[in-house]
């Protein structure tokens, strides 16, 4: 059996990522711009997945420049929200005021769901220009009819942010990322996400 087209096809879709990760980071440098990367990032990730997509670099500049407003406002957003009830979440953990911590549950809880929310809401962006609205009605339907696919999304995503409370695993971590980490990572996502998004 002739394995040379599979490895020349796992090679070209190696390639293809490290392009892909390198055009995530560069447009990633101002930082206000993260949103509409990720939403770029996502919409040739989706498209590979299926063998949908040849232009790397023209379809992810067009899905960068559709998206750079809403998903670059979405991502501040996102940001700023988590940052403040983490650091409510915090308090309360420092804090023996049971008002602090009845505010720290519920920041927790808000958390939770910010997290979940945004898991789906960037790749619903890069496939469908949903707004937030219909993100929000379309999110807990996607994880009803998929349950076993979100637990792996998350705990996937979990994996990744468990490793950013230790220095070591932290610079290996940005280090992968700038190689193709981004890329590699949300490939494959998007095969997972495409197996919900097909029934949307």
């Amino acid at each position: 059996m002739n394995h040379e087209p599979k490895i020349i096809d796992m090679l070209s879709r190696i390639f293809e990522l490290l392009l892909l990760n390198l055009l995530f980071v560069l447009t990633s440098l101002p930082l206000v711009t993260i949103g509409a990367s990720l939403t770029a990032l996502f919409a040739v990730n989706l498209k590979l997945v299926r063998n949908e997509e040849s232009y790397i670099i023209k379809e992810y500049f067009h899905a960068f420049r559709q998206n750079l407003i809403p998903a670059a406002i979405s991502f501040l957003l996102f940001a700023v929200t988590g940052t403040l009830f983490s650091f409510n979440v915090i308090l309360a953990l420092q804090s023996v005021s049971p008002l602090f911590l009845v505010t720290g549950v519920f920041s927790l809880i808000f958390l939770i769901l910010l997290g979940v929310y945004a898991l789906y809401y960037f790749p619903l962006l890069a496939r469908f220009q949903f707004t937030h609205t219909e993100a929000a009605r379309q999110i807990p339907r996607i994880i009803a009819g998929k349950p076993g696919l979100f637990l792996l999304l998350t705990a996937m995503n979990i994996s990744v942010l468990l490793c950013l409370f230790s220095v070591q695993t932290l610079i290996f971590v940005l280090i992968f990322t700038l190689l193709i980490g981004a890329a590699g990572f949300t490939y494959v996502e998007s095969i997972i996400l495409r197996a919900v998004m097909d029934e949307v």
